[in-house]
C-alpha cells in the first residue's frame, strides 16, 4: 500500500514559519514580480503568488510587460529594483520570450534579492553548502523528503532532468553532508543510455523532464519513493484539459512505497518556498539571516510525518 505525499501540509508548515517570523520580527517583506508576456500557465502561477502575499503579511508588486518589451527595458527595471531598499526580493517569471537572454537576466539580479536562486553566486553557494536561498522547486523536493522522514542517506537517487532550475541544483542539495541528504545521485537526461534500467534501480526516483506520463510502471522499483516535479497540461476527449505529471500515477503508485500527486504535490509547495526566500531576503537586509532555518526546524519537528 503506497503513501501519497501531499504537498498541502508542507506548504502550510512553511507558511506558518513565514508568518511567525514576520510577526516576531515586525518586518514587511516586499517582492517585485515581473511577468513578460501573457502565457496562460505563467499567468495562473503569477496570480497565485500575488494572492498569497497578503495571507502571509507580505507585499507582491506585479509588473506586467509586453512580450516585445525588449531585453534593455527588462534590464533597466531589474537594475532599478536592485537599488530600491523597499524591494527585498525579485522574481522574474519564466520562460522569457525569444530575444531575451535568460542567462544575462539571471546575472543582472542582485544575488541578495534573487528569490529563484538562479544567479551563479547563489548556485555556487548551494554547491559549497553555504546557501542563502534554495531554488523553489528543488527546495520543495527537499522539504518533502524532510517532512515525511524520507532520509536519502546512502540511497540510490535518480533525477530525470538536468536543468539549471531543477535537476542540477537538486543533485547538489541531495549530495550535501547533512541530515536528509548524503544521497548517491545519478542525473539522467536525453542522452542517457539504458535509462529504464537506471530508473529500475532507484530507491528514490525524481522526475523533472516535462514529459507527461513519461515514467511508466516498468521503469520503477517495487517499494521505491517517486517524486514528480512535472506538471503538464494535456487535452481530454471532451475538449477540455487536465494536468498530469511526468510519472504515470495510477500505474506507478501500485509499485511505490510513496508517491507525490499532480496536482497537489511538489507544485503546491513552490510558492511557499518563494515567500520563505522573500522573508530570508528581508531579514538579510536587516542583518538577521539565520533565524529562518531555526523556525523551519521547529515547525517541521512539530508536524513531521513518518512513513
Amino acid at each position: 500500500m503506497y503513501t501519497e505525499l501531499s504537498g498541502k501540509a508542507i506548504a502550510l508548515a512553511i507558511n506558518k514559519a513565514s508568518r511567525s517570523i514576520i510577526a516576531d520580527h515586525g518586518i514587511k517583506p516586499k517582492m517585485l514580480l515581473i511577468q513578460v508576456g501573457e502565457d496562460p500557465a505563467s499567468s495562473y502561477y503569477v496570480q497565485s503568488i500575488v494572492n498569497t502575499a497578503p495571507k502571509l503579511g507580505c507585499e507582491a508588486e506585479l509588473l506586467t510587460l509586453e512580450s516585445d518589451c525588449g531585453q534593455t527595458k527588462l534590464l533597466e527595471i531589474v537594475l532599478q529594483a536592485n537599488s530600491d531598499p523597499t524591494i527585498h526580493g525579485i522574481m522574474i517569471q519564466k520562460p522569457l520570450p525569444k530575444g531575451i537572454d535568460d542567462s544575462l537576466i539571471n546575472l543582472s539580479v542582485n544575488p541578495d534579492k534573487d528569490l529563484d536562486a538562479l544567479h551563479p553566486i547563489n548556485l555556487g553557494k548551494i554547491l559549497m553548502e553555504n546557501e542563502v536561498f534554495l531554488p523553489c522547486t528543488p527546495a520543495a523536493v527537499y522539504y518533502t523528503l524532510k517532512y515525511y522522514g524520507i532520509d536519502p542517506k546512502g540511497k540510490k537517487t535518480v533525477i530525470l532532468g538536468r536543468s539549471n532550475v531543477v535537476g542540477k541544483p537538486l543533485a547538489n542539495i541531495l549530495l550535501w553532508k547533512r541530515a536528509f541528504a548524503n544521497a548517491t545521485v545519478t542525473v539522467c537526461h536525453s542522452q542517457t543510455a539504458n535509462l529504464a534500467e537506471i530508473c529500475q534501480n532507484a530507491d528514490i526516483l525524481i522526475a523533472a523532464i516535462g514529459k507527461p506520463n513519461f515514467v511508466t510502471a516498468d521503469m520503477v522499483a517495487t517499494g521505491s519513493v517517486l517524486i514528480d516535479v512535472g506538471i503538464n497540461e494535456i487535452s481530454k476527449p471532451d475538449g477540455g484539459s487536465t494536468y498530469v505529471g511526468d510519472i504515470l500515477f495510477d500505474a506507478c503508485k501500485e509499485k511505490a512505497a510513496a508517491i507525490t500527486p499532480v496536482p497537489g504535490g511538489i507544485g503546491r509547495i513552490t510558492t511557499s518556498v518563494l515567500y520563505l526566500n522573500l522573508v530570508k531576503a528581508c531579514l538579510m537586509a536587516a542583518g538577521q539571516n539565520k533565524v529562518v532555518d531555526e523556525y523551519i526546524d521547529v515547525i517541521f519537528n512539530e508536524n513531521q510525518k513518518k512513513l
